[in-house]
């Protein structure tokens, strides 16, 4: 009767373990890149910033945008994570054997083989291993509007080795993934459905809180108000050469809320210099007076 020998036994164990892993991390990447894509045909493309530049065809070149980014990536990650599987079984298949070859020989090979990687493979490495991260653990999605390092837009595409932010002027950040985990960072489309945003300034000690009130709330009606509640004022600070104010109200998402504060600025400038009342920015940088009788 054959017996097998333990290295026989050995092998089909690792070989059957090998397999298995390459089958089973093929069907997970399957799965979840259907699901990406199935997210990317639901979603509400939108933009950093509000602009009618961004039309149906705009929209769909982004939608294209994002599938092609998702492809490559999961592609990528397949061509990245078979070969280290198939490394790992043969380094483990040829274990055993090593017992012939003398200590000193397997050092060096492992030696110039950490050197190696460690001079020329790094970035790369790096890079590789924080993009699948990013990619299995999702701290950041296409289409997401984050900020970052400051700079405020929109995740356009995420590559295994970077990510590129399309900022609101629309020119392009690439970052590479193993900083971008390093980072920390606002990302702006996790949190509630809505966008709150608010407008702090302020005016003189001798101004009509009352009047200063309705001419607030009355500059932030526009379109990009989420009309659901009105809008909300609070007097935040007294001072004994101003007085500092809040107005603030919901908007649909990120880019509206920045479109919703910039025409709130405008309105109420303009409404507040109707009204004769004197005010100034944050900073005390900028002070206007009332119109003269």
């Amino acid at each position: 009767m054959y017996t097998l020998s333990f290295y026989q036994i050995y092998s089909i164990v690792v070989l059957s373990l090998a397999v298995g892993s390459v089958l089973y991390v093929l069907r997970r990447l399957k799965s979840e890149e259907k699901k990406r894509l199935k997210s990317v045909k639901e979603m509400d493309v939108t933009e950093a910033v509000e602009t009618d530049v961004f039309d149906e065809d705009g929209e769909a070149i982004a939608r294209g945008q994002a599938f092609n980014s998702i492809e490559t990536r999961f592609h990528q990650i397949r061509r990245f994570t078979v070969p280290t599987i198939l490394v790992i079984t043969a380094v483990l298949l040829l274990a055993p054997q090593l017992t012939a070859v003398p200590a000193a020989y397997i050092s060096l090979f492992a030696g110039a083989i950490a050197v190696l990687l460690g001079i020329s493979a790094k970035p790369l490495l790096e890079n590789l291993i924080a993009g699948v991260v990013i990619t299995l653990s999702q701290p950041i999605r296409i289409n997401d509007t984050v900020r970052i390092d400051g700079k405020y837009g929109t995740v356009e595409r995420i590559n295994l080795l970077y990510t590129v932010v399309k900022i609101w002027n629309w020119n392009r950040w690439l970052i590479p993934n193993h900083k971008l985990l390093q980072k920390e960072f606002e990302n702006l489309s996790s949190g509630d459905d809505l966008e709150w945003a608010y407008i702090d300034f302020c005016v003189s000690p001798e101004a009509d809180l009352e009047q200063v009130k309705a001419i607030a709330k009355q500059s932030m009606e526009c379109r990009y108000l989420k009309k659901s509640e009105p809008p909300s004022f609070w007097v935040m600070e007294l001072n004994p050469d101003h007085i500092k104010c809040w107005v603030a109200g919901w908007a649909e998402n990120a880019a509206e809320a920045w479109a919703l504060k910039s025409t709130t600025r405008r309105n109420l400038g303009k409404n507040l210099q109707a009204a004769g009342v004197a005010f100034q920015s944050v900073n005390n940088q900028v002070s206007v007076s009332p119109p003269a009788n």
